[in-house]
């Protein structure tokens, strides 16, 4: 049993100083660019709001299928978006051939 313990904490300690020795690494990378160091602040706010938008949204699955009910929905929009485009164009030209003919006499 106490084999085992020390065992175990053998791989607990090598791994402790894998991770020490890493994250030395990073500190001593981001030192010397100071440009990096801006760059993990500026990507850390923008993870920080997209996890808060998505949490006031209701929670990640409920910003999923508001993103699905738009999706769905989208062939119904753009059908009716057309619609309305191409009743203004022919109400447009309807205009414009009006004005000809009322400049024509």
């Amino acid at each position: 049993m106490r084999q085992r313990f020390n065992d175990l904490a053998d791989q607990a300690n090598e791994g402790y100083n894998s991770a020490a020795r890493g994250v030395s690494r990073a500190y001593n990378s981001a030192s010397q660019y100071p440009g990096t160091i801006a760059a993990i602040v500026v990507g850390v706010g923008i993870t920080a709001f997209l996890l808060w938008a998505a949490r006031r949204a209701g929670g990640w699955q409920n910003l999923q299928s508001s993103a699905m009910d738009y999706v769905r929905d989208g062939y119904d929009r753009a059908r009716e978006g057309y619609s309305y485009a191409r009743d203004a164009v022919k109400d447009r030209a309807g205009r414009i051939r009006g004005q000809a003919q009322e400049l024509s006499e």
